[in-house]
């Protein structure tokens, strides 16, 4: 006899397609009841609500107090790199220009040889002056016989009378102070005569290098008022000038940490702070520091630009806590933090003010006391 259609059979036994029903039923509640990590979009865990609930299950993280103290700040600058001297070097004496011993670019050291003049001039009147240091030592010894022949003539064993009278005697001596003066006189001509003779090579004042050049050979130079002929630059030592804020005043002193970084030169330079300058800009209100760097190997110049960054000692009244405890507010501009509550009181989401950030910590100037847990969620 034939049976309608979703009738079991005899026997209990199920047809074919009957039997997957309850398996796909199965696997769809499965599929609902999984883990959270399994199913995209599902809410995270409910923070514990003290310190201690961090065991509870679903929750990750941990409860951090809150230490006094701050970061190293890094402040970053521009600077520009000065040279320590820079002179015009003229001539001490007027001539004509012989010879040009250097040009832009080349290295000079202390005391070489620059510029020279001609010195016939000069070396005429080192003779000249020389000739008269002669004739005075001549008149002077002349004097000096002159005075002892009169002295042993004014100058009788007692009882006798002198030969001459006191007038000539003080004639003698007088010509031989004279003549002294004279000699004296001559040797300071001829020292100066010298001094300017040679001072008709004019010398480099320190080690550096020459940056300008102002006469070729054959040119006249006047001392009054002085012809610049080389500029001459103090490249061994340079001095880093840059600026900073006013804020940063009473945080920034000699030795405070320096690095730096000059444009097209390769690798960081590292140094410290040498001069705080008194007065400050009145346009930026901002303070002036210079540090001096080493430029024995010649790579910095004058003028070049460099990036600074100076490391600012920590705050004393902040308070310091790990930065994964830092929540964007509703704003997304600003920061807050979840603190335990007191006697089991529940956590309370506080806005913050911060300091200095870096990768592990935060510096919390404001919302937040020392000694506060504060919940720190895992990565």
């Amino acid at each position: 006899m034939r049976r309608p259609r979703g009738l079991m059979p005899e026997g209990g036994v199920v047809s074919s397609h009957a039997r997957w029903v309850p398996v796909c039923a199965a696997l769809l509640l499965g599929g609902c009841g999984g883990s959270k990590g399994d199913a995209p979009g599902a809410a995270p865990a409910a923070l514990p609500a003290k310190p201690g609930g961090g065991e509870k299950a679903g929750a990750v993280g941990s409860w951090v107090e809150a230490r006094t103290g701050g970061l190293a700040r890094v402040v970053p600058a521009i600077g520009t790199f000065r040279a320590r001297q820079t002179t015009r070097v003229g001539a001490q004496v007027s001539g004509r220009v012989e010879a040009v011993l250097v040009d832009i670019g080349d290295a000079v050291k202390k005391g070489q040889d620059l510029v020279r003049l001609d010195p016939e001039l000069f070396r005429l009147d080192v003779a000249q002056r020389e000739a008269e240091l002669a004739a005075a030592l001549a008149a002077m010894e002349e004097a000096r016989l002159h005075y002892e022949r009169m002295r042993k003539l004014w100058e009788k064993p007692a009882g006798e009378d002198p030969s001459i009278s006191r007038r000539q005697y003080d004639d003698s001596v007088t010509r031989r102070d004279a003549a002294s003066a004279r000699v004296k006189q001559a040797e300071a001509a001829l020292g100066y005569a010298r001094q300017r003779l040679d001072e008709t090579t004019i010398r480099a004042p320190f080690d550096g290098a020459v940056t300008r050049r102002f006469v070729d050979p054959g040119e006249p130079v006047t001392s009054m008022p002085v012809t610049p002929l080389v500029e001459v630059q103090e490249t061994g030592v340079l001095e880093l000038d840059f600026a900073l804020p006013q804020e940063l005043l009473g945080q920034v002193r000699p030795g405070t940490p320096v690095t730096y970084e000059a444009d097209g030169i390769i690798g960081t330079g590292v140094g410290a702070v040498s001069v705080v300058f008194p007065a400050l800009e009145e346009s930026t209100r901002s303070v002036t520091c210079r540090m001096l760097v080493d430029n024995a190997n010649g790579r910095l110049r004058p003028g070049l630009l460099a990036r600074v960054r100076v490391s600012m000692d920590g705050r004393s009244d902040g308070v310091v806590v790990p930065r994964r405890a830092l929540e964007r507010d509703a704003t997304g501009r600003g920061w807050q933090v979840r603190v335990a509550g007191d006697g089991g009181a529940p956590l309370a989401v506080r806005p913050v003010k911060t300091g200095v950030l870096t990768e592990a910590d935060a510096e919390l100037l404001e919302g937040v006391k020392a000694g506060e847990k504060v919940w720190v969620g895992s990565d």
